[in-house]
This record gives C-alpha cells, sequence and structure tokens, in this order.
C-alpha cells in the first residue's frame, strides 16, 4: 500500500479549505496519518500493532506527510496542543530529512509569557509539552538518518527556554553529540550535562509501612508520625 495524490491538484493546501472540522481529509496521506494518531491513543496491543503498521505505510510514502502536518499546525494555530502533540509524535516515528526543518522550527516556537496566579497548565506550559515533543521527535528522525544530527544542535545553539534546552541537551547527548553540544554551550549551562535521569521505579513511595509494630495503635500525640510523603498536586511558580 502507498499513498498517492497531493493535498490538491493546484498544488495548494486542501486541508486549508476543508476547515478545521476534518483536518485529515485532504489526501490518503491525511488519512493515513489519522489513523496512526488514533492507534497511538489506544491502550491495548490491537492499537500498538495498528500504530507500527500505520508508521510501516506512511515511512514508504511520506513525500507530503510534513506539509500535512504543518497545515493542521496552522488551523489549530495554538489550540488543541493534544492533537499537535500526537503529530509531533507521528513525525518522529516516520519523518526524514525533510522533516527537521519543521521540527526545529516547532521546537524554537516562542512561548507565551509567564503568567502568574493561574495555576498548573497554563498556555505556556502546554505549549512547552509541544516543544519538548518536537526536540525528542528530532532526537527520533536523527537515529535513523544520522545526517540530521545538526538539527539538534540548531535547537541546543538557540538556548531555548531552560526546559527546552535540558530536553535538547539530553537529545544530544542521547545521539553521541555531547562534545559538541558542551562546545556550543556556555560553562554556565555545563550543568545541565550533570543531570541524573531517574528511573520510573525511583520515584514511587513503598506503599508497606513498616512502623505499624513500634507504635501499634496508639496514636500520635503531636505532629505526623507517618513515613508516607505528601503529596502538593500544583505548586505555582515564584517571582
Amino acid at each position: 500500500m502507498c499513498c498517492e495524490g497531493q493535498a490538491s491538484n493546484d498544488g495548494s493546501d486542501r486541508l486549508e479549505e476543508s476547515g478545521t472540522s476534518r483536518p485529515f481529509d485532504g489526501s490518503a496521506t491525511g488519512w493515513l496519518l489519522s489513523q496512526a494518531v488514533r492507534a497511538l491513543n489506544t491502550a491495548d496491543k490491537e492499537g500498538e500493532a495498528a500504530y507500527g503498521r500505520s508508521v510501516e505505510v506512511l515511512r514508504r510514502c511520506s513525500k507530503d506527510l510534513v506539509d500535512i502536518v504543518r497545515a493542521i499546525f496552522r488551523q489549530t494555530q495554538n489550540g488543541d496542543s493534544s492533537l499537535r502533540w500526537n503529530l509531533l509524535f507521528v513525525v518522529g516515528d516516520v519523518g526524514d530529512e525533510s522533516a527537521v526543518d519543521f521540527l526545529v522550527g516547532t521546537a524554537l516556537t516562542a512561548l507565551p509569557e509567564v503568567r502568574e496566579g493561574l495555576g498548573c497548565e497554563t498556555d505556556r506550559d502546554m505549549e512547552i509539552l509541544v516543544s519538548t515533543m518536537a526536540i525528542h521527535a528530532l532526537g527520533s528522525v536523527a537515529k535513523r538518518h544520522p545526517n540530521t544530527v545538526e538539527g539538534v544542535l540548531k535547537v541546543v545553539s538557540a538556548r531555548p527556554a531552560k526546559q527546552l534546552l535540558v530536553e535538547a541537551v539530553k537529545v544530544a547527548v542521547d545521539l553521541g553529540l555531547r562534545e559538541r553540544a558542551q562546545h556550543i554551550l556556555p560553562r554556565e549551562d555545563h550543568w545541565i550535562f550533570d543531570l541524573r535521569r531517574a528511573h520510573t521505579q525511583e520515584l514511587f513511595a513503598n506503599p508497606e509501612r513498616e512502623d505499624g509494630k513500634e507504635r501499634g495503635f496508639t496514636p500520635p500525640k503531636s505532629g505526623a508520625l507517618y513515613t508516607a510523603p505528601g503529596v502538593v498536586p500544583c505548586v505555582e511558580r515564584r517571582k
């Protein structure tokens, strides 16, 4: 199976004409892309297999993939961060050299200003997630196409917001570009290279309490005598 046909016969982008309600209808590639996104969000083995098949086909006929994704991004503007995140994930698994400029541009898109007092999941937070996915998509493309590693280094050299710079450095190190990235960044940013990655298992507290025998059923007289960690669901930024 392969994708045939462009977004429109005259070279224009049919996706922009179709409206935001059906953003994948412009071509066969668009339809396949929609299947990949749907499968990506299906949490079972069948969905995993369907995603793998979609990626396999898209890699063979992804000539207009980036154009379609770019058109959907223009339709959504800064909205629907979840859809854009999913699209970037697919581009990371499917894209080739032609995807690099788009991914670099997305990674370096200007972020909304910091606005205090809005709690978690502000527009800025959502756009950081999208840009982070673009950076990791660049890493995925570079692993399959080593000649595209300069895209990752371009993001590093731009020194975006700290959250994004950390992710770009992590990807660069994974690609074996540690020395080049260190040479690009000023010494004041070299602390990033010393960050340790924790495994998921390290982030969970042991649910088994071992302090019951010592205290029996005697209630605490003062203070908290339990050992379980406290959790703060949302911490606002400090100025």
